[in-house]
């Protein structure tokens, strides 16, 4: 099947598409929905992907279908001109079996203590605490750990993130995650009213912020920020990526931590391969890197917050996006970023 005839059969069913190169975006019109990029039809095969329900890729018939409401087979070719979908056997490629993720009894919580002080020194109210359902860890694997829930879309935890309260031991890891955080989108699907906060505060400033951790979180929503999703590390992973794609916001913001003082810059180096991931899915003019201006959030004073918000809110990025292409040769010439990453199209090279 060729991609224009792929287009028509889409523009019949009442998609209304944008063209990516070598896919189209288009809403997810089957079950009603309305944001213009959560569904992704490659033009090659019709394969489509819908990156607000699932990531799992699956064939243009199950998209028509869908669509008309219906498994009737005339109905499928009225709109496809007659077009059959039947495939060999020989064609058909076995997919291995998909495993459920582990999730964890709500009991759980029961055992995390409400004792605050560590993060109440550190500027964090126990209303934030309790709102992201966080608590003290007094035995198990997250022994003396300040822990997060972690929630799927279906409200169910699988998985945990804590903080360590010690620091009598220089080997253990600030951070220990109980899951598999490439899964997480946290703090969407936190439990709170409104439910979908997060998404509301995306929609209101029509931008997201990226931060590494639920510390740098909490301090962002104490000041009031909200449209705030953790990469749990420097990297983006896929599934976060499909998030960001679908959100419908015009500007994404790369906020990993601020490693100036240290002879690597783990933060930087993060952000500008994150940022070229990007590029693939944004124009340069909607990502923008804006590191804290102290090391990570949690070492910001109050003072410097509304002079950080400011230089998002006046556009003051602008005069600096242009200088990414030099920062990203830069680190390409470090050997901190694959040279193969770098794509003179997205540069206007």
């Amino acid at each position: 099947m060729t991609s224009d005839k792929i287009k028509d059969i889409l523009i019949n069913l009442g998609y209304k598409l944008t063209d990516f190169g070598n896919h189209w975006r288009t809403s997810a019109l089957y079950r009603g929905g309305s944001n213009p990029t959560a569904l992704q039809v490659y033009k090659d095969s019709g394969v489509w992907l819908d990156f607000v329900k699932n990531s799992q890729a699956l064939p243009l018939e199950a998209l028509v279908k869908a669509t008309l409401q219906t498994n009737d087979a005339e109905e499928v070719k009225k709109i496809t001109g007659g077009y059959d979908f039947t495939i060999s056997r020989t064609d058909i490629v076995e997919r291995p079996k998909l495993t459920m993720e582990k999730t964890y009894p709500k009991s759980m919580l029961d055992k995390l203590l409400p004792h605050y002080k560590f993060y109440n020194n550190r500027g964090i109210s126990d209303k934030t605490l309790s709102f992201f359902k966080g608590g003290l860890a007094t035995e198990g694997a997250m022994y003396q750990r300040f822990v997060f829930p972690i929630y799927n879309e279906d409200g169910e935890i699988y998985g945990f993130s804590g903080r360590d309260m010690t620091s009598s031991n220089p080997n253990r890891p600030k951070w220990k995650h109980v899951g598999k955080k490439s899964n997480w989108v946290y703090p969407y699907f936190v439990p709170q009213e409104p439910l979908n906060f997060v998404q509301e505060a995306i929609l209101e400033k029509d931008s997201l912020i990226l931060v590494e951790s639920i510390g740098d979180l909490l301090q962002l929503h104490e000041q009031g920020i909200k449209n705030v999703l953790v990469t749990f590390g420097t990297s983006l992973s896929s599934k976060l990526l499909c998030f960001l794609v679908s959100a419908g916001c015009s500007r994404v913001v790369l906020s990993l931590n601020n490693d100036s003082n240290q002879e690597r810059n783990r933060g930087r180096i993060g952000s500008f391969k994150s940022y070229l991931k990007l590029l693939n899915y944004f124009g340069q003019e909607s990502i923008i890197i804006h590191p804290p201006t102290e090391k990570d959030f949690g070492d910001m004073n109050q003072d410097q917050f509304p002079e950080w918000l400011e230089y998002l809110e006046n556009k003051q990025y602008i005069q600096d996006q242009p200088k990414y292409k030099e920062e990203v040769l830069e680190l390409i010439e470090q050997k901190e970023i694959p040279a193969s990453s770098y794509k003179k199209k997205y540069f206007n090279a």
